[in-house]
């Protein structure tokens, strides 16, 4: 039963019953609810202007690091990007063990199994397409887990060595299962499954699986017309939530490969883009609902659905919530599927190229409303400036981009603009919602982040082509000249929705574009990553200062929210920005502790590290965060203007050292317009690469660094 530090109340909600107490963080989302919420209530609005970085973990390693820790037992657990896991003392920091296991691979935390009565806990670490069982006390493998190679291999019996195949988000306990999935290929329509499957924790051998395509005589079969045959994903790449009261396990899916092309998938095909409920033991079907009918939009379900109970006109509902890509909230009764509030099906524009049968509608919650903005028209564009608007007016005539509703479908002869973009929406794309049980109160941030893309005709035998077509420069951001959205602000936004009602409670921006001084104030910042709710009634997230823009839109913090305003309450800048989700949990000592992983800055004196904040005690030493700096007006009005390039095909490659290492290894997934769309600084591309390497790109230190000073050199900003 979880107790809120320093209370005797009990915390309401099934919820609040199935996680940890306060002192532990026992997954990712913490517990199976997967509500991010931590019901220590030590820290409040009114002291959390004295909370101090207390002890760091610095890790030599760039790129994302995504990682939240676990603290299960007084003890805290973490892996980093190149296949090594620690356990740490959680109120000092000081490491107790690591294992290396010579793999790099970033992965967003590791997961726990108690033991039983013949097994010690063990720490399950996954890493590119591997499955480990450490000791929990000692680190060391498990004799016995997966056999002879003492780690499961996910491909075994689903793909082969050359496939796209491998591992994004930890497993999830469930009492001795090990419930996963497999995150593979974007574009190209034929390659491996993405079933989820349940491993059994002690041997390794696999349990049950379930088909995301139905095969001939399953139920639901039918849907992708003979597109079903030979077809890669969709995906179950994220994480998975599980109410053990009803023994159901929620899988969310991806989008159907080809992403953006579905001329050869007619139908609605099931089930991609779907929440999934699954008999957790056996893995058998017992409902789903999806959120997108023939994804042509990239728009798949990245976070797992958030567990909470609410009352909805007197009546308690056991209930989830979905957060997606396209800036929908779907809460559903997670008993039956049913959303709790109502769904439109609502009329969406068609597709004109020939053999694609777009679905005539897509599904609207009745209640919450949109929490962005779906769609964008040319007088959407920015006004913060002069400079800005014209900028991305030119942008807008020269692409030759029209007027999108929300779901228009991409077209030949031109880009197709998406808003929100791939990475838009809600909840930091897999970040998800944060929930306070206790109110019913689900906190989510929101990006509104324009892209467009192409479809172009594909050579006969293209791998990428898909019905005779294939994407390029699929994801390209539409920036301004400091690199934010040519989009009129809030750039993002924290809103907290009351779950009991569907009414929005409050919405606020999410940080401040830095790049324009005091004109960038408050108007929010592209975020990556979510958020974590206590029970001291705050809110905190980081996720903002990202690199990949090409210029930091806004400078990386960690910062709290009065979760019953909305009011910023605090602020602590950091060395690199803070795309992992926070965590928090009370010590040995009886103090709380709020801690994220930071990383992934550009600038090469960045730390990546995992960082403690607390309230101080009298004489205690304050750990220095080495922030980035505060960027002066001349400084924000110098960043770097977006560059785009255009590539038709690896032959168009500069000539120069690494030309084949980038045509290998960056085609090999996208097409290389998509892999280069815009120049880049040069620790940008560094980064990048870095981020490719952990999500399984195969590539050696000496090919990487080859890679790195190509683009640097022919494809950086001048």
């Amino acid at each position: 039963m979880r107790l809120a530090f320093g209370l005797c109340a009990l915390l309401v909600g099934a919820s609040a019953a199935w996680a940890d107490d306060a002192r532990e963080w026992t997954s990712w989302g913490n517990g199976l609810s997967f509500d991010h919420f931590a019901p220590a209530g030590q820290i409040t609005p009114a002291n959390v202007a004295g909370l101090k970085p207390v002890w760091k973990f610095v890790i030599d390693q760039k790129g994302g690091w995504e990682i939240t820790p676990l603290v299960v037992d007084g003890v805290m657990y973490i892996q980093d990007m190149q296949g090594t896991a620690y356990a740490l003392d959680p109120e000092t920091g000081r490491e107790i063990w690591r294992h290396a296991t010579g793999l790099r691979g970033r992965m967003r935390a590791v997961a726990f199994w108690r033991g039983d009565a013949g097994h010690a806990p063990r720490v399950i670490m996954a890493v590119q397409d591997r499955i480990y069982a450490l000791d929990a006390a000692s680190g060391k493998p498990v004799p016995g887990f997966g056999g002879d190679k003492g780690y499961i291999n996910i491909r075994d019996g689903f793909a082969a060595p050359r496939d796209r195949y491998g591992l994004s988000s930890p497993p999830t306990v469930y009492k001795n299962l090990l419930i996963t999935g497999p995150s593979t290929q974007e574009f190209g329509a034929h390659g491996p499954p993405g079933d989820p499957r349940a491993y059994d924790v002690v041997t390794g051998k696999l349990v049950w699986r379930f088909h995301t395509v139905p095969k001939p005589g399953e139920r639901n079969f039918g849907s992708w017309g003979e597109g079903w045959k030979n077809r890669s994903g969709p995906s179950a790449w994220g994480m998975m939530s599980v109410d053990p009261a009803l023994g159901l396990v929620y899988v969310p899916t991806g989008n159907p490969a080809d992403s953006f092309i579905g001329v050869d998938r007619p139908g609605d095909n099931l089930y991609a883009n779907s929440i999934i409920a699954l008999d957790a033991k056996t893995g058998a079907y017992r409902w789903h609902f999806q959120t997108v009918h023939h994804d042509l939009f990239d728009y798949d379900n990245a976070a797992p659905p958030a567990l909470v109970d609410l009352t909805v006109k007197g009546k308690k509902i056991p209930a989830l919530v979905a957060v997606t890509k396209q800036g929908l909230m779907f809460i559903l009764d997670r008993r039956t599927g049913k959303p709790v509030f109502g769904v439109e099906e609502r009329p969406v524009p068609q597709s004109t190229i020939p053999g694609e049968q777009t679905s005539p509608t897509q599904p609207f919650p009745i209640k919450p409303p949109p929490l962005v903005k779906m769609g964008m028209t040319r007088a959407d564009i920015t006004t913060i400036t002069k400079e800005a608007h014209d900028f991305c007016a030119a942008q807008w005539d020269r692409l030759g981009l029209k007027d999108s509703a929300p779901y228009t479908p991409p077209r030949l002869g031109g880009p197709n603009l998406f808003l929100p973009g791939n990475t838009g929406g809600l909840g930091g794309a897999w970040g998800g919602a944060s929930v306070d049980p206790r109110s019913g109160t689900i906190f989510v941030n929101t990006n509104n982040l324009p892209a467009y893309s192409y479809i172009v005709p594909a050579d006969p035998g293209d791998r990428l082509a898909a019905g005779g077509y294939k994407v390029d420069k699929a994801y390209t951001k539409l920036l301004d000249p400091k690199g934010l959205p040519c989009i009129q602000p809030p750039y993002a936004e924290m809103v907290a929705i009351d779950g009991h009602s569907g009414d929005i409670k409050w919405r606020r921006p999410l940080g401040s574009a830095e790049a324009y001084g005091p004109l960038g104030k408050d108007k929010g910042s592209p975020n990556l990553g979510g958020s974590l709710a206590t029970g001291g009634g705050l809110v905190f997230i980081g996720a903002t200062g990202l690199g990949y823009l090409g210029a930091a839109a806004d400078q990386p913090v960690l910062r709290a929210y009065d979760a019953a305003n909305g009011k910023e309450v605090w602020v602590a800048r950091l060395s690199s920005p803070a795309e992992a989700n926070p965590m928090s949990f009370v010590g040995k000592s009886g103090r709380q502790y709020v801690v994220v992983a930071s990383s992934g800055a550009p600038r090469p004196d960045a730390q990546t590290a995992l960082i403690a904040f607390a309230l101080p005690r009298p004489g205690e030493t304050i750990v220095d965060l080495q922030p980035a700096p505060v960027p002066t007006g001349r400084e924000a009005s110098s960043r770097a203007t977006p560059v785009p390039v255009s590539l038709a095909s690896v032959a168009d490659l500069a000539t120069g050292v690494g030309k084949d290492d980038v045509a290998r290894v960056c085609s090999s997934c996208h097409a290389i317009g998509t892999a280069i769309s815009q120049r880049r600084e040069g620790p940008t591309w560094a980064r990048t690469v870095e981020d490719m390497r952990a999500r399984g790109a195969a590539m050696d230190d000496a090919t990487a660094a080859r890679i790195k000073t190509y683009l640097a050199a022919h494809y950086g900003l001048p």
